[in-house]
């Protein structure tokens, strides 16, 4: 029988144990204790905080298995079709030379590449970028496709000391905007991407909220930024993906609208009302309230919303269980599971015979 999508998971990560070192004196690195037991992590300057081991001495205890048979057959479980991959936001390292950066890039897409040229219909990958050198970057994104990478992935602030309303970025939005391309942003910790950042692991952050809070924080952000900088007039096509529900911008984007009309600041230079700009992203629907998801339908309609799920993280939930309680419309259901998805990936033909 044909192959249908019925599931399609857009928000999953991937270390390959090749990365390591790859970004010269950036790491990343894992550091063992094995007299203490613990394993601690360090990108640039970023250093978590050593963690007791509870596993075997095998370093893949840590991290997602690097044989993709071992995540199909989770998907199996979870009755999953097809799975986005990316890289882990922990490890974007921007904050390497331009040249150690473009190599860790290349070295990482190729693991991307490997990993799910393994298991072709049903995996899929996002391809990385070194943004120490947007040329080097577009050369990537060219390169990347070519073994079947799909859209780009990139942070949603601090490429290497540029955020996304610099103008240095023009060469990738119009390529983005003129192939379809659709950028995914995912935020990263502090420190991980600012070769500045003295102390990432800090005690007056003992909750976490640098990734609790932070991330939702740093989506808005990037969601503003693209509407109020005036990109998103410039390149109308432009196709953007953000994690987590889109942040905080389903509830407070009409706070943003007000600042639009009241010209808070010259800076705030979009053409249009901040609703218009809605159409131009793709939230996933990681909201762990069935209240705010419903609401999260409303507000983004049932078009511009794709399954996610931080497969494997700390924060994983299934996305599909959670689209169940957004609607009971089985064609809105079906978009929301699979049909964006494959829309904005063009996921035709991959996927399981049925």
């Amino acid at each position: 029988m044909p192959k249908q999508l019925a599931r399609v998971e857009t928000h999953g990560h991937y270390i390959p144990p090749a990365v390591f070192g790859a970004a010269g004196e950036y790491g990343p690195e894992e550091i063992f204790d094995n007299e203490a037991k613990t394993w601690s992590f360090r990108a640039g300057k970023f250093k978590t905080e050593p963690t007791k081991m509870s596993g075997p001495k095998d370093k893949e205890w840590k991290l997602p298995p690097s044989d993709p048979r071992l995540r199909v057959a989770e998907m199996d479980k979870l009755n999953i079709d097809v799975m986005g991959i990316s890289a882990s936001p922990v490890i974007y390292c921007y904050g390497a030379s331009v040249r150690d950066g473009i190599r860790y890039a290349q070295v990482y897409n190729d693991e991307l590449a490997k990993y799910c040229s393994q298991a072709p219909e049903r995996l899929f990958f996002i391809p990385t970028l070194p943004m120490q050198d947007v040329r080097a970057a577009l050369a990537e994104v060219k390169r990347a496709h070519g073994m079947g990478g799909r859209g780009i992935n990139i942070g949603t602030d601090s490429l290497a000391q540029m955020d996304l309303d610099d103008e240095r970025l023009s060469p990738l939005y119009e390529y983005c905007a003129a192939n379809d391309v659709p950028i995914w942003l995912h935020p990263a910790p502090p420190g991980t991407d600012d070769p500045n950042y003295a102390a990432a692991s800090s005690p007056a952050d003992k909750f976490l909220f640098t990734w609790l809070i932070g991330y939702p924080q740093r989506e808005m952000v990037a969601f503003s930024t693209l509407v109020f900088s005036g990109i998103l007039d410039r390149y109308p096509n432009l196709k953007i993906c953000l994690p987590h529900g889109g942040g905080y911008v389903p509830y407070q984007f009409a706070r943003l609208e007000y600042a639009w009309q009241g010209k808070l600041t010259k800076a705030i230079v979009n053409k249009k009302p901040v609703r218009e700009y809605l159409k131009n992203f793709y939230f996933d629907n990681i909201v762990h309230d069935p209240r705010s998801r419903r609401f999260l339908l409303e507000i983004m309609g049932p078009d511009n919303i794709l399954v996610g799920s931080n497969f494997g993280g700390w924060d994983w939930v299934n996305g599909f269980d959670f689209a169940q309680d957004m609607t009971t419309d089985p064609a809105v259901l079906y978009k929301l599971c699979a049909g964006n998805a494959i829309e904005v990936f063009k996921l035709s033909g991959m996927g399981r015979e049925i």
